[in-house]
């Protein structure tokens, strides 16, 4: 811990002694001086003033000396006859007795209450260290962290390097050399039988970090040159900032036990409802084809053309409809590994919406649009595909909930730097503190983009496709206060020249 002048005096004795001898001989000095030249007859108080200034700085033993020294000289230089400890007068005698007696006590009292400013201020600058310490160790996220911040507070109040052993692990800050293999070893071994406290080898200092069901690990403090042994009072706040670290470490592992705890538990919510979903979602065109293709074998012959067509037609169109629930089970995968490339290049507007909408006529063919596109637009540098089955996804949730005759309105527009896709419906409209929820996967509320059919993966592959690119997806009221609006926003991207 840093220390100035004043503390370095206190806790000096060699110091505090060189400094009461000083402080004599200065005092004479200073008595002569003044008894020259400024007539003074009572020098008494030029000594006493020695005393006082000695017994602020230092302890009890130097107050003392300076005051017997004091005592001494002020006998032997200014005292009748002088240059000798012989005092002709009875008033003499009593004179330098009642300094020496008054500059003891004065001493004293004066060293008491230097010690005591003393410790007041070594208090106060523990007790910062630790408010400190306290303060940042709260926002330490994990154990590499509350490493970084002990070391960097006790490099700031001890001037020491901080290493930490926990279990088999040393942890430590990138500037600072742990110690050397037979030292950790030994502590090691102590740890192990819990018998450490407090050990100084090869100028480190180590001291057990306590837990409630035995120490947690050893916290290694790399001393100064000029601390030998820590003091008491060192000793002490490297003790509680131990234990302050010991807390925090364990906080820091209880977070992440609970974290790996939550993240288990969506895991095997993601798993049911990935199972429920596929369960159910797939089987109903898989029914659907093996329904078909039964009844095209059992009875095809007996069949008329017209019926032998429709069920080819059911084949093909829940073929097409498992296809896209794969395809975004598929989707879903590459976005949740972080794969998801993007393969960029340019695209008009009105194309990407015109084969979006050309695709849901396949499957949908009743379902009206009406589409108004700024003609100002140009063309968008975008993944093609990708944005054609984000746009796709966004318009077959609409389609879904929007009366057979409504049409879903579809508007692109630049608003800024930004493009605008907004896809509007005239169904039962989403509530307001559902509306987020409906980009989550698996949302399966009945005005949801899951509704009566569906993985409840469309809307969250939308937000991953579209997030990609840079952009957001957001839901609103619907027109008139009827339906849902979802909005996708893009920026508009301007290719490296490369491209």
């Amino acid at each position: 811990m840093p220390v100035n002048d004043a503390s370095r005096s206190i806790d000096n004795p060699a110091a505090g002694y060189l400094l009461a001898a000083v402080a004599g001989l200065l005092a004479v000095l200073v008595a002569a001086a003044a008894e020259r030249w400024l007539g003074l007859e009572d020098l008494s108080l030029v000594f006493m003033l020695a005393v006082l200034l000695v017994a602020a700085r230092t302890r009890t033993g130097p107050a003392v000396l300076t005051a017997l020294l004091c005592f001494f000289a002020y006998n032997f230089f200014f005292i009748e006859p002088r240059y000798t400890l012989y005092i002709g007068a009875r008033q003499g005698v009593a004179t330098v007795a009642a300094f020496l007696a008054a500059a003891l006590l004065a001493g004293r009292l004066a060293s008491r209450l230097a010690m005591q400013v003393q410790a007041l201020r070594e208090a106060h600058r523990d007790a910062l260290a630790r408010q400190e310490l306290g303060q940042r160790l709260t926002v330490a996220a994990d154990e590499e962290e509350v490493v970084a911040v002990a070391n960097a507070v006790f490099r700031k109040h001890l001037d020491a390097y901080v290493w930490i052993r926990l279990g088999e692990r040393g942890l430590h800050a990138d500037d600072v050399e742990p110690p050397a293999q037979p030292v950790v070893h030994r502590i090691d071994a102590l740890a192990r039988s819990r018998s450490i406290e407090s050990v100084v080898e090869h100028g480190w200092w180590f001291l057990p970090l306590p837990a409630p069901d035995g120490p947690l690990g050893v916290i290694g403090l790399k001393l100064p040159a000029y601390i030998q042994q820590p003091s008491e009072n060192q000793r002490q706040l490297t003790r509680e900032m131990a234990d302050d670290i010991a807390q925090a470490l364990l906080r820091t592992r209880l977070v992440a036990d609970l974290q790996s705890a939550r993240l288990t538990t969506e895991t095997e919510r993601l798993r049911s409802a990935l199972l429920s979903s596929v369960s159910h979602d797939l089987r109903t065109p898989l029914a659907a084809i093996i329904g078909a293709a039964g009844s095209l074998d059992s009875y095809g012959d007996s069949m008329g053309a017209e019926d032998r067509h429709a069920l080819l037609e059911t084949v093909r169109s829940e073929g097409e409809r498992l296809d896209r629930y794969i395809q975004n089970l598929l989707d879903m995968t590459r976005l949740g590994h972080g794969t998801l490339t993007l393969h960029r290049d340019w695209i008009g507007v009105d194309e990407l919406i015109g084969s979006a909408v050309g695709r849901m006529h396949r499957y949908q063919p009743t379902t009206q649009f009406m589409v108004r596109v700024d003609p100002a637009l140009g063309p968008v540098w975008v993944h093609p595909a990708l944005m054609e089955q984000a746009l796709f996804n966004v318009i077959e949730n609409a389609a879904k909930f929007s009366p057979a005759d409504e049409p879903v309105a579809i508007d692109a527009r630049r608003v800024g730097d930004h493009l605008q896709i907004e896809v509007s419906d005239r169904g039962p409209g989403i509530p307001e503190e559902e509306r987020k929820r409906i980009f989550d996967m698996f949302y399966s509320v009945e005005r949801g983009d899951r509704g009566q059919q569906g993985t409840g993966l469309g809307l969250a592959i939308c937000r991953g496709m579209v997030g990609a690119h840079g952009g957001e997806v957001e839901a609103l009221p619907g027109m008139d206060g009827r339906g849902t609006t979802l909005r996708i926003t893009l920026p508009l991207n301007v290719p490296p020249a490369s491209s």
